[in-house]
């Protein structure tokens, strides 16, 4: 713990006596105050549950006293009916009398409605005939037996006996339960204080406040089953509105089952004064705390925190890199004057080996750039590796990704040598623990690159592994430099060849075309000479920019006469850059050769015609379209595999140039047709 914190402490300890104080206090009034509402909450209660026992003793007597009327006993319907609608009209809270007989029957009521069903499955009537005594019903929304339509009545009933001493009948009587909700508002309840009254089965039948908001909805069954089990103690719940009250209960006992009373006062009113109290006191303690933490802050600031602040910003400096700054213990005591010496000593050493290991290290890192070469390494005990910037970059990863785990680095290395390349890894890790290989790596946008990887398994004294560190060397251009010696020499040994039956091929024909040998040297020495043109056309231009017209002009030269139109050349000028013109002057020579060779110009009456054109297809991309046709030379059928020259051709086309090439050895003669995207 630091020393400003020690002396904020110490000033928080000296205020906990008032604080220990202020509490006892507070937890003191508090239980004095439930005390005092919980006693206050049962009286209430019973008072309200005695005025409630009146009200049902009054409609109890007044039963009894119908319950003798001679025509009640005897069923007289016309008498009974009058008498009873008398009686409601005197009794105006009970809205309704209704006489049953033991089928549940109507046989007397007040009111002129004709009911024609039976209503023993009332439960005030089941009560009434099981108990033969006085019983007061459930909550009943609609008392059709009486006549009336939806209202909410309470339901008390009385055995009705004959003159023999028999049950006969059920008398009941209809009480209207906003008539006793009227009665309670005539309580005067304390400020956000309730009063409900709810029957055995939990329905409200009366309520205050809002009434209306209340009558007809279940209190809870916890709450019901807390009054069954005969528990009297004041508890805190909260009201189906949400408001917070401080509760007592009584249960009133109305055979055969119980109406519950419960009175409500507001927890916030209860307890507003103490808590205004409890504030006054939590703020004048709250402000006595400030003021000493204030104090002890201001005497640390001056003895502690500020020479520490000193000492710290030279330590952030550090951490940046500054290792230039020192700490100035000028002021601060002299303790802390010997530690800031110290501290300014060990950096003197550590600038010095800062230094030389920066050097080291740019060292590295310019022969690591120079030879396309960056570092990595892989944690076997957190199973993760990391890269350079470097290395990030070789791999097509942003230089900011130094980190990779095994998933990610399978998804970098080229799918036919992902298997290899990770068992090689094992091997090492399993073996001596160096490693070594050769394999391709492929960038988000798609290329692939040839990566060499060097590395060293580092173990520890179990022979586990720990660390495996490693370069990796971009050796891309060495390998296409291999591919593209390989392809050069296989060329140039198919050339030779081609060179070789070209020039076989102008002798044969030259010699059957002139009519003497003295003829003869000068057509012979002449084609040879437009076959030479033709390479130095490439050669000197040194495959910067050609005209395709050139091109095809100087292949074709030695097989053209004057007033000879076996040779058709058709096209615009086109120039083409370096890419093209090598490509496509290597398609005319292979094309030109295989026509000397197998097609047209292998026989003296064979004909050929190249022609080509510029097309755009309505988008902004020109495309250069190329047909090559013969005619006229020995029958054409397909070969049965494919030469040097014909893969040349298609590698050039559809590889190198990213065009589309179609090939038909028709009866005439065979037909090339391709399509080029110009740049």
């Amino acid at each position: 713990m630091t020393l400003t914190r020690r002396l904020l402490l110490l000033a928080l300890i000296s205020v906990l006596p008032a604080i220990a104080i202020w509490t006892y206090t507070e937890v003191s009034l508090r239980r004095a105050r439930e005390a005092e509402i919980s006693d206050q909450v049962i009286r209430q209660a019973k008072l309200a549950g005695s005025e409630l026992e009146r009200v049902f003793d009054g409609i109890h007597s007044l039963l009894i006293a119908v319950d003798e009327t001679p025509s009640i006993r005897g069923f007289n319907t016309l008498t009974c009916n009058a008498y009873l609608k008398t009686l409601q009209q005197k009794v105006p809270h009970v809205l309704s009398f209704v006489v049953l007989d033991l089928d549940g029957d109507v046989r007397c009521q007040h009111s002129d409605v004709q009911v024609d069903r039976s209503y023993k499955e009332r439960s005030y009537f089941r009560d009434a005939l099981a108990t033969q005594q006085f019983v007061v019903g459930q909550y009943t929304q609609e008392f059709a037996e009486g006549g009336l339509g939806s209202h909410p009545v309470l339901p008390l009933a009385l055995p009705v006996w004959s003159s023999s001493g028999l049950v006969i009948g059920v008398l009941a009587a209809a009480l209207d339960l906003n008539w006793l909700d009227q009665k309670l508002k005539e309580r005067a309840l304390p400020a956000g204080g309730s009063l409900t009254i709810a029957d055995s089965s939990g329905i409200i039948i009366a309520r205050e406040p809002f009434p209306e908001k209340y009558i007809g909805l279940k209190i809870s069954d916890g709450f019901v089953n807390h009054v069954r089990e005969g528990g009297t103690e004041a508890i805190e719940i909260a009201t189906l509105d949400g408001v917070k009250q401080i509760l007592g209960y009584v249960a009133v006992k109305t055979p055969p089952h119980d109406i519950y009373v419960s009175l409500g006062l507001s927890w916030k009113a209860a307890f507003d004064a103490i808590n205004r109290a409890a504030s006054r006191g939590f703020i004048l303690i709250a402000a006595a705390l400030v003021l000493a933490l204030s104090l002890s802050q201001l005497t640390s600031r001056g003895f502690i925190t500020k020479p520490f602040e000193t000492m710290t910003n030279s330590v952030r400096a550090w951490r940046r890199g500054n290792y230039q700054a020192r700490i100035n213990p000028r002021g601060a005591p002299a303790e802390l004057r010997v530690l800031a010496q110290a501290f300014n000593d060990l950096m003197d050493d550590v600038a010095e080996r800062q230094q030389a290991l920066q050097t080291s290290e740019e060292q590295a890192r310019l022969a690591l750039d120079a030879g396309h070469m960056g570092t990595w390494w892989y944690d076997h005990v957190k199973g993760l590796g990391g890269l350079s910037a470097q290395a990030a970059l070789l791999l097509g990863l942003p230089a900011e990704k130094t980190t990779v785990d095994v998933p990610q680095w399978r998804c970098l290395v080229h799918p036919e040598d992902a298997e290899r390349v990770l068992a090689k890894m094992k091997a090492s890790v399993m073996g001596n623990g160096h490693y070594e290989d050769e394999f391709r790596v492929r960038h988000p946008d798609g290329e692939v690159r040839w990566i060499n990887s060097k590395g060293r398994v580092f173990f520890d004294a179990r022979r586990r592994p720990i660390h495996f560190v490693g370069i990796f060397q971009d050796i891309t251009e060495r390998r296409q430099a291999e591919d593209q010696q390989q392809f050069l020499l296989g060329e140039l040994n198919h050339r030779v060849k081609n060179t070789l039956t070209t020039v076989q091929s102008i002798a044969s024909q030259t010699l059957r075309s002139v009519p003497d040998l003295a003829h003869f040297k000068e057509a012979f020495e002449g084609r040879l000479l437009a076959l030479s043109k033709t390479h130095d056309l490439l050669t000197r231009n040194s495959w910067r920019e050609a005209d395709l017209r050139d091109i095809a002009e100087q292949e074709l030269a030695p097989y053209r006469k004057k007033g000879d139109e076996r040779v058709i050349i058709d096209g615009p000028h086109v120039k083409l850059p370096t890419r093209y013109a090598i490509n496509l002057g290597l398609v005319l020579h292979e094309l030109v050769t295989n026509a000397v060779k197998y097609g047209a110009l292998s026989s003296a009456s064979g004909e050929l015609e190249l022609k080509w054109s510029i097309m755009t297809n309505g988008s902004p991309q020109r495309q250069i379209r190329c047909q090559w046709g013969e005619r006229g030379g020995p029958p054409v059928q397909a070969p049965r595999h494919q030469g040097f020259g014909s893969r040349l051709i298609r590698r050039s086309i559809e590889g190198e140039l990213s065009g589309h090439m179609t090939l038909q050895f028709a009866a005439t003669g065979v037909v090339y047709d391709f399509t080029i995207p110009l740049p």
